[in-house]
């Protein structure tokens, strides 16, 4: 919210916590679309690539007291280990175990931020050079643009990157405090102070932009269990304004540091909508710009619990009593709203390699996991557009390199 009086931001809105929460039923039906028949992955496919992938499922959907929406997905016992559909790669930028970069001027050093236009332009921030590389939607090199300095369109030390439905390019420069508005050509636009009295930055600038032009990204100054999500909109002269100030569930400070912490997770909807959720349980909550939350999604998979002997040594090796404990581990590393209205939600205990993704719709329909060619990095953050997903890996040598994943027999 906006304080028009005042004209700054109004105090930061709490988001209710997912865990714990008490439902009241209202009324209840079998989802009959989803029962005893075929669905198509729809999370990343157009209703074209629906002969592609298809699977049974079961799930149950709920009207609360309160108009909210629950969908409960049963989660089917698997008769195989194998997932439910496999990412393909399409695309590849850099350098890959065994050969030379293929595209590009040559291969990444230290790649701290992800960005694709609308038109399938890939922007690649590299902190080593403090420069953004531009690739076209088949991978070849555009342009680059970008270097150590202080002047307009120069970095000190480049974090990350942003697309604008607008059509213009946002650069975090946590050195200099400032963001940077670029246009596709690396043209600079708009130069503006950006957390110039905040705290640590940390090594990425993470920031969501949905349809209504509106960007979010974490407050510098909350920490990671009691997370706050500052919301901006980019004025008529390209510069960023507070609009509102989003307080996500927390945990007390005490488990910050402890290795089954809780955390909370959000992710900003295209729709102007946030998600969000937290490490401990596969239950994630869609809050809309007024703070009404109109849907409830849960994966009913049981959460590993944290009891016993484990919880009793947790205690004792942190000085704290077992009842202060989280009663869940930590199952979940990081979940993202696509632009099409899916929900990706990052498993890394499941399958025989690195984990998979869990893959919801956007009515909250569990469509199945899904496995990925390679292990993609967590940051800088995948960027999950239409029928695709282009985030940063390695090879076997540690070298970092940018990959295209698409759903096969998407057209």
């Amino acid at each position: 919210m906006f304080d028009e009086v005042a004209g700054r931001p109004s105090p930061a809105r709490s988001i209710p916590q997912p865990e714990g929460e008490t439902l009241q039923l209202a009324s209840g039906s079998r989802a009959s679309r989803y029962a005893g028949f075929s669905v198509c992955i729809v999370a990343l496919a157009s209703s074209a690539a629906c002969d592609a992938f298809e699977r049974d499922y079961d799930a149950w959907v709920d009207t609360l007291a309160s108009g909210r929406v629950r969908v409960y997905n049963r989660d089917l016992l698997r008769s195989s280990p194998e997932p439910d559909f496999v990412l393909v790669e399409e695309l590849r930028l850099g350098q890959a175990p065994g050969r030379t970069a293929t595209a590009g001027p040559g291969t990444f050093s230290n790649v701290v931020g992800l960005a694709v236009d609308e038109v399938g332009r890939i922007y690649v921030a590299d902190e080593i050079d403090q420069g953004i590389r531009v690739f076209g939607p088949q991978g070849d090199f555009l342009r680059r643009f970008g270097r150590q300095g202080e002047a307009p369109g120069e970095f000190q030390d480049l974090r990350g990157v942003a697309w604008h439905p607008s059509g213009v390019l946002l650069a975090m420069d946590t050195g200099a405090r400032r963001v940077t508005a670029f246009d596709s050509l690396g043209t600079v636009l708009a130069t503006t102070g950006h957390h110039e009295e905040a705290g640590n930055p940390g090594p990425f600038w993470r920031a969501d932009t949905d349809t209504l032009g509106f960007i979010y990204e974490r407050d510098w100054d909350s920490p990671t269990w009691a997370r706050r999500v500052l919301k901006h909109q980019l004025l008529h002269d390209l510069t960023l304004d507070a609009v509102d100030t989003i307080a996500l569930a927390s945990r007390g400070p005490h488990f910050d540091t402890i290795p089954t912490n809780w955390r909370p997770l959000w992710s900003a909807g295209s729709d102007g909508s946030m998600w969000h959720g937290n490490t401990n349980r596969f239950l994630f909550l869609k809050v809309t710009d007024r703070q009404d939350t109109t849907l409830a999604v849960e994966l009913r998979r049981p959460t590993p619990r944290l009891g016993g002997r484990e919880r009793d040594s947790l205690g004792a090796a942190w000085g704290l009593p077992s009842n202060a404990l989280p009663r869940y581990k930590a199952v979940l590393t990081s979940f993202h709203a696509a632009r099409d209205g899916g929900l990706w939600v990052w498993n890394p205990h499941v399958g025989q390699t690195w984990g998979r993704w869990e893959v919801f719709d956007g009515n909250g329909y569990h469509l199945g996991q899904a496995a990925t060619p390679v292990l993609l990095a967590v940051d800088p953050r995948p960027v999950f557009g239409p029928g695709a997903i282009t985030g940063v890996t390695r090879d076997d040598a540690g070298v970092q390199y940018v990959v295209r994943l698409r759903v096969p027999g998407l057209d």
